[in-house]
């Protein structure tokens, strides 16, 4: 906009009529005269003081140094991209108005064929895009207005966009909230079963990838997945959801899914008590070794990558998810510049703990400025393919939009990992060092905890480790490392910032091998995002300024989206997800019948198991009508030392998820939180009895050893043979096996059919311990390394008939 758009200030006029009043009669005998200002030489000012516009008004776009001109209230947009109800080339609103654009250095579209040298190439062109941070051309002045950021995308568009931004903040907060809520055509789809709209982005995405999040790897496998910046928790509470109702399936699924978030502490933190429609047992909190969680230091990162590497036996995780975001309520239209930092370190960690092949999605706001194009640029390098995407459960007004990477590129078979940190940004004091060293996961403190933590001893795959820093995902690393710490240095310096990542000679040179260059791609994408987001911004502003308004269609619009994304158009429930009305299988509403006020009922009794059980003899063998060859038999161990507290006998459980665990004890279920610290998803009714295992180091921790099940996740499994139950209870077991945990494992015992027991005793292998110094046959009770002492053979009596 031109200087002459600006509204001049208008000099104060005075009312003639008024002259005669006392206050002006004061103000005459003070010198005043008519056209001069107060003061001996008239020197005062003539124009009113501009009124100061409150912080909590500046939430669309204001900026100080801006020189538009505001649209006044009730002034209609008419800009070339402003919405107007004449306007008769809108399409109408739908359920299928998701924007997303794909590019690939690697891979034309449509191409599903692998290039057999695709690392090696990552990395010769890797190697002469990335710009080094000591050359001139990577630093400068800090970017102090979008103005100026018209490098990818028209000027005029730019101007638009900002423009309605700055009118909007003329308006009322109370008017631009309303305005939101009725002009957003999208805006009734909220957050539904979830916790927060955040969960709600991620299903509307997930399905417009049709499961590219949640569906991968197969069901029988653990989907491993990372939760960085994203408290309280939306996107996880999603995919763990997700994970036991799977697109394209009407019957719920076992949820075999883990999950490792890192975010700040405070107000920031993940709510696990929140997850209600995914269960919060398969996810741990995080913080780091600087004990704040905060994504930006070295030290934490390179933390979180060693938790991964034992946590996934050095794989890597399948999907990196991001959320970050702060405040910048004193300057909304600088959110890209204020937030490169936490840009840069959600794409360095996802590079970290990334599996090959593994995804990434984190959130944007504009990409206009020459260091994030650089950024995803550079990870354009390493991925299969990248997309920018606007999924229409991020407001159409707001900069909002998402970086989704897919198909990492590398040559190893396990995931990159973190070089330490430089003693510089290791710097922590020592009571945090203590906390992180005695447990690294958030846990809630049982009052009376009588099982030890079940700490896994360091993993052998921790100690092996090769941390990558020659492939082009290596280089890349180290790279966005160093870029890291120089924002760190730079942090508070109003003359310097870090501007480049990439050279700008290799960014806008030709490349023969695409038909459409990176800035030639972001670009046009900016300018579509623009386009849209100018027609919002207006409509809000007409919105505003007519509060008869409102988008007759939204309410048909959520309901197709829920229909199309499939996700229950049902109320949130107060309990876990196993335990809704909706959901509860008819079998388990016996036991609990009124789930939503926690109330249990009866034990059936086809359920209720002896407090003795008779294990396995020799003697048994001498029976007339024993028949080893029909049974199965556990092999089952036991405590070195029976106390009060922790019996020897078995024990049924109930869970009701977020640490509501009952026993059935004297005919009804009493709570267990005094006796046992463990955590179980809701809807488990678990026969089991307390163990000992053991570390690789020989020390002894309690563990809760499941001896058989009749649900699990709520699922009915009463009726599937006993070696279908078991599988079922070895899954739970491993999904559940974090490791330095402060909660009690849950392990389950080998299951072999009785003839074969002699060569599964004699392929045990010997090992000390604290008990058995001189040593003792163990088994494996865990994948993180946990040993279990076999003591008996226990022939099973059935939860149901087989």
């Amino acid at each position: 906009m031109d200087s002459d758009d600006i509204l001049p200030s208008k000099r104060i006029k005075v009312d003639d009529t008024q002259i005669g009043s006392k206050g002006w009669d004061l103000m005459r005998k003070l010198g005043w005269t008519d056209g001069k200002g107060l003061g001996a030489q008239g020197q005062g000012r003539l124009e009113p003081i501009s009124a100061k516009v409150p912080k909590n008004r500046q939430g669309l776009g204001a900026d100080a140094a801006s020189g538009f001109r505001a649209l006044d209230i009730g002034e209609l947009p008419n800009g070339p991209n402003a919405w107007s109800d004449d306007r008769t080339d809108l399409v109408p609103a739908s359920a299928n108005d998701d924007l997303f654009y794909r590019f690939s250095l690697w891979f034309p579209p449509g191409s599903n064929l692998e290039i057999p040298d695709s690392p090696e190439r990552c990395l010769g062109a890797l190697r002469s895009a990335i710009l080094p941070l000591d050359s001139g051309s990577a630093h400068g002045p800090p970017v102090d207005s979008m103005e100026s950021q018209s490098r990818y995308c028209s000027e005029e568009l730019l101007f638009e966009m900002l423009f309605y931004k700055n009118s909007l903040d003329k308006r009322s907060r109370e008017a631009i909230m309303s305005a939101r809520l009725r002009s957003n055509p999208y805006e009734d789809i909220r957050s539904g079963i979830f916790m927060n709209r955040a969960a709600m982005k991620m299903a509307n995405m997930d399905s417009l990838f049709m499961g590219l999040f949640s569906g991968k790897p197969p069901h029988n496998e653990i989907l491993h997945f990372a939760d960085i910046c994203a408290g309280p928790g939306g996107f996880s509470e999603y995919l763990t959801w997700r994970r036991g109702c799977p697109l394209g399936s009407k019957s719920h699924h076992f949820q075999s899914i883990r999950g490792y978030g890192m975010t700040l502490k405070g107000e920031c933190d993940f709510k696990l008590r929140k997850f209600i429609a995914g269960p919060m047992e398969n996810f741990r909190a995080y913080y780091g070794t600087a004990d704040d969680g905060d994504i930006t230091k070295w030290c934490n990162l390179a933390s979180f990558a060693k938790t991964i590497i034992s946590a996934t036996y050095g794989k890597g995780v399948h999907l990196v998810m991001a959320d970050g975001g702060f405040d910048v309520s004193d300057g909304y239209n600088l959110q890209e510049v204020k937030s490169k930092h936490i840009y840069l370190c959600q794409c360095l960690c996802a590079l970290t703990i990334l599996r090959p092949g593994g995804r990434f999605v984190t959130k944007l706001f504009d990409t206009f400025t020459d260091f994030t194009v650089d950024l995803l640029w550079l990870m354009s390098h390493v991925f299969r393919k990248i997309y920018i995407v606007k999924p229409i459960t991020s407001r159409p007004a707001n900069s909002e939009r998402y970086l989704v990477c897919d198909g990492l590129i590398s040559p190893n078979d396990c995931m990159a990992g973190c070089p330490p940190a430089p003693d510089s940004s290791n710097k922590i004091k020592k009571k945090n060092t203590e906390e992180f060293t005695r447990r690294q996961f958030k846990q809630k403190k049982i009052q009376k905890p009588v099982v030890m933590p079940s700490q896994a001893s360091k993993d052998s795959h921790e100690d092996q480790f090769h941390i990558d820093t020659t492939s082009a995902v290596g280089v890349l690393i180290g790279h966005f490392l160093a870029a890291g710490e120089e924002l760190h240095k730079l942090d508070g310096n109003d003359s310097m910032d870090l501007l480049r990542l990439a050279r700008d000679e290799i960014l806008h040179g030709e490349n023969s091998q695409i038909s459409e260059s990176f800035p030639e791609f972001i670009t046009r994408v900016n300018e579509l995002l623009i386009k849209r987001q100018s027609l919002y911004l207006s409509k809000m502003i007409v919105f505003a300024d007519d509060a008869t308004k409102s988008d007759d269609s939204q309410g048909d619009i959520a309901k197709a989206c829920l229909e199309k994304w499939q996700i229950p158009h049902i109320k949130r429930g107060i309990q876990s997800w196993p335990l809704w009305s909706e959901n509860i299988s008819p079998a388990l509403r016996e036991i609990i019948p009124d789930p939503s006020n926690f109330t249990k009922g009866s034990l059936p009794k086809h359920l209720e198991r002896p407090k003795i059980i008779e294990t396995f003899k020799t003697a048994d063998l001498e029976r007339s009508l024993f028949q080893p060859s029909s049974f199965y038999a556990l092999v089952t161990s036991g405590l070195h030392s029976v106390t009060s507290e922790q019996p020897s006998d078995p024990m049924i459980l109930l869970s009701q998820g977020n640490d509501r665990i009952f026993i059935w004890e004297e005919g009804r279920f009493l709570r267990l939180e005094s006796k046992i610290q463990i955590q179980l998803p809701a809807g488990c009714l678990l026969w089991v009895i307390n163990v000992n295992i053991y570390s690789n180091k020989g020390r002894r921790y309690r563990a809760l050893m499941i001896l058989d099940a009749a649900f699990i996740y709520g699922i009915d499994i009463q009726n599937l043979p006993l070696v279908e139950r078991m599988a079922h209870i070895r899954a739970l077991c491993n999904t559940l096996d974090f490791p330095e945990t402060d909660c009690a494992k849950v392990i389950c015992p080998p299951c072999r059919p009785l003839t074969s027991m002699p060569d599964f005793i004699n392929g045990l292998k010997e090992l000390p311990c604290k008990d058995y110094p001189d040593g003792h046959i163990m088994f494996h009770a865990t994948k993180s390394g946990m040993t279990c002492a076999p003591k008996s053979l226990l022939l099973v009596q059935p939860l149901s008939c087989e």
